[in-house]
């Protein structure tokens, strides 16, 4: 029997920006090193995946997936980031029912979270009700499988990635000590910008094309390629925190639930963060010292006042086993092969439990 793991292929500037494909790359790339098999797909859109017909998608499937023999493990990364219900669906039923396979969800987002904050029934859209159709679900977190199965009636089994992976083996800048900040995005939002409380420097690094003049102590960087970031991050804080009004109406909530790639990114640069006390990883930022935990934005600045030198070198020295865990592809591998042992062996030790939201 084989074990497979999906890739999405893209162009080289999105595989370089966009965090979605960034992670599903990573992770295709570090279970890869554990003996897994990859599974390429070029990355085909909505449009053209109607275009061309069910049978074109049919045969579609049968080049891409005639590898998979019955009994073998697809771990797919989810979604596949083509906007396409129904070739998703084929997608899942081909292994199932064609290729006789066990199927497995990476999960890295859930789209209608993203674009919709408002309390309503999640539970007939296609982003969660699709979870179903696999033998196991990869939540992000034990706070994301939670939400998963209350609000999107997710019922399949689950077991939680806990945090991502920033493969990273690039030199790191030498931190020091220093009250600034660092906010990567893949795009500068004017609302986080709007709604940033203090004047202690903060450093956006992404696209800026909707920010124009901006105070002193906002530092516009501009686009970085994800592999230029970590040497560049040189003391201070990264911050993790979405605006209230940003571009996507979810993102807010959706980072009370999460794994941000921003977070395994400061991670694996070495620089301890800064997040809210209602997200899935705020408990064990705390626990383990490798940041500082608000309950609101505005009160960022005492947080960070409040910091002496030597908290900032514990925090540093706090971060690195972190910084070499998320480089090296550590949670992915795991979770890849806890992912194995349940689907193969029945062994249910790290199904996560619906009364468990801690890390």
């Amino acid at each position: 029997m084989t074990n497979w793991i999906t890739e999405v292929e893209d162009n080289d500037y999105v595989s370089r920006r966009a965090s979605g494909i960034i992670a599903n790359q990573m992770a295709a790339k570090s279970i890869e090193e554990i003996g897994f098999r990859k599974l390429h797909y070029p990355r085909l859109y909505a449009t053209k995946l109607r275009e061309v017909g069910k049978q074109a998608r049919w045969e579609y499937l049968e080049a891409l997936l005639s590898s998979v023999l019955p009994g073998d493990t697809v771990i797919v990364q989810y979604p596949l980031w083509t906007n396409s219900t129904d070739f998703e669906l084929e997608f899942i039923n081909y292994l199932k029912t064609i290729r006789h396979a066990k199927v497995v969800a990476m999960v890295w987002d859930i789209v209608s979270w993203i674009q919709d904050n408002r309390e309503r029934d999640y539970t007939g859209d296609a982003s969660l009700w699709m979870l179903n159709k696999y033998d196991l679900v990869i939540a992000a977190n034990n706070k994301m499988a939670k939400r998963l199965h209350d609000e999107g009636g997710v019922v399949s089994p689950m077991i939680p990635m806990r945090l991502s992976d920033f493969v990273y083996n690039g030199p790191l800048a030498m931190k020091s000590f220093k009250k600034e900040l660092f906010y990567v995005a893949t795009g500068i939002d004017p609302a986080l910008i709007k709604e940033y409380p203090t004047k202690i420097p903060i450093n956006f690094i992404g696209p800026n094309n909707n920010v124009k003049d901006v105070p002193n102590h906002i530092n516009l960087l501009g686009a970085m390629d994800s592999n230029d970031i970590p040497r560049k991050l040189d003391g201070g804080f990264g911050l993790l925190y979405y605006p209230q009004d940003g571009g996507y109406k979810g993102m807010h909530k959706y980072g009370e639930y999460n794994n941000p790639l921003k977070l395994s990114l400061y991670l694996a640069s070495g620089l301890p963060v800064i997040t809210l006390s209602n997200t899935a990883h705020a408990s064990w930022i705390k626990a383990r010292g490798v940041g500082i935990v608000i309950d609101r934005l505005v009160d960022i600045e005492a947080a960070i006042e409040a910091v002496s030198e030597d908290d900032y070198y514990k925090m540093l020295d706090n971060v690195k086993p972190w910084q070499k865990a998320v480089s090296n592809g550590f949670f992915a591998k795991g979770a890849a092969l806890e992912a194995v042992r349940y689907v193969n062996l029945g062994i249910q030790d790290y199904l996560v439990k619906m009364g468990e939201t801690d890390d």
